[in-house]
C-alpha cells in the first residue's frame, strides 16, 4: 500500500511528466532539469524510481517511434501517472540475448497481432499502483529474419482499451 500511495502522489504532482512534451500532457521541460529529479528519486528509493524509469522509457519509445494514433492513445495516460509501462526483453532460454528471442508475433488480419512466448524478470510488470500497465514486448512476425534484426516492438496492455479510452 505504500508504494501505490507513493506512486500516486509522485503521478498527480506531475513528476512522471517533467521531461515529456507539454502537448501530451508533460512539463515540456529540459532532460537536464529532469536528470536532478530523478538523482533525488534514485537515491530515496531505486526499487520505486524503477516505475517511473521504465515508464519514461516507454514513453520514449512511443514519442521515437509510435504512430500518430499510438501516441494519442498511449502517450497523455502514461506521462500523467494514470498508466505505467515496462519492457519485456527477457526469456528464459535467451536471457540477454536478444537473437535468441522466440516469443512470436501473428498478425491477425486487422492490424492487430497474437503474442505467444514467454518473458521472465519483467520489473514492475505486475502492480496495482495504476489502471493499466502498457507493457512493450520485443517478437518476432513470422517472416521475420534471424537475429537481432528481426525483432520488432509490440504494445500489449494488461487492460485492452477501448475506443473512447475505457478499458
Amino acid at each position: 500500500a505504500g508504494f501505490k500511495v507513493a506512486f500516486q502522489a509522485f503521478a498527480e504532482s506531475g513528476w512522471q511528466g517533467v521531461q515529456h512534451p507539454s502537448e501530451f500532457g508533460g512539463q515540456g521541460l529540459p532532460k537536464i532539469v529532469a536528470t536532478p529529479c530523478t538523482e533525488m528519486l534514485n537515491a530515496a528509493s531505486i526499487s520505486f524510481a524503477l516505475v517511473a524509469l521504465l515508464t519514461d522509457g516507454a514513453i520514449e519509445a512511443l514519442l521515437t517511434a509510435g504512430s500518430d494514433e499510438q501516441k494519442a492513445r498511449f502517450l497523455e495516460p502514461l506521462i500523467s501517472g494514470k498508466w505505467t509501462g515496462t519492457m519485456n526483453l527477457t526469456e528464459p532460454q535467451a536471457g540477454s540475448d536478444l537473437a535468441a528471442v522466440r516469443t512470436r508475433a501473428v498478425p491477425q488480419g486487422d492490424g492487430t497481432y497474437k503474442i505467444f512466448g514467454t518473458k521472465i524478470f519483467i520489473t514492475y510488470g505486475e502492480h496495482d499502483m495504476a489502471e493499466n500497465i502498457i507493457h512493450l514486448v520485443l517478437a518476432r512476425t513470422p517472416d521475420a529474419p534471424p537475429g537481432v534484426k528481426g525483432i520488432s516492438l509490440f504494445i500489449v496492455p494488461k487492460f485492452m482499451i477501448n475506443e473512447d479510452g475505457s478499458l
